[in-house]
């Protein structure tokens, strides 16, 4: 994934040699999408958003799948090493953890 302070962003295939440009992320109005993680399995990308949203994204349809909503601004994400949990730490200074699978919050 190659993104930058625009609201577009690219899909790198290594294997193939080819780029895919991303126009953006339908239903969401971010004007930069500078910071984003993929899961370890491969399945998602989690960018960080505005107003506490981090934003996930399926790697394969390119589509939006779900917003994490936290109480400040988000500074870091990251996923679990299995991919079934997100970490993010917000503004706050609060340690957020979700549910790859239902998007809840668990603490």
């Amino acid at each position: 994934v190659v993104s930058g302070r625009r609201s577009f962003f690219y899909i790198y295939d290594a294997v193939a040699g080819k780029i895919q440009l991303v126009p953006r992320i339908m239903g969401r109005e971010e004007k930069s999408l500078e910071v984003c993680v993929p899961s370890p399995d491969g399945k998602t990308i989690a960018f960080i958003g505005n107003d506490g949203y981090v934003i996930l994204v399926d790697t394969k349809t390119k589509q939006w799948i779900a917003d994490l909503k936290l109480n400040g601004s988000v500074r870091a994400v990251s996923f679990t090493q299995d991919s079934t949990q997100i970490l993010a730490s917000g503004s706050d200074g609060d340690v957020y953890r979700f549910d790859t699978r239902t998007h809840r919050c668990i603490n």
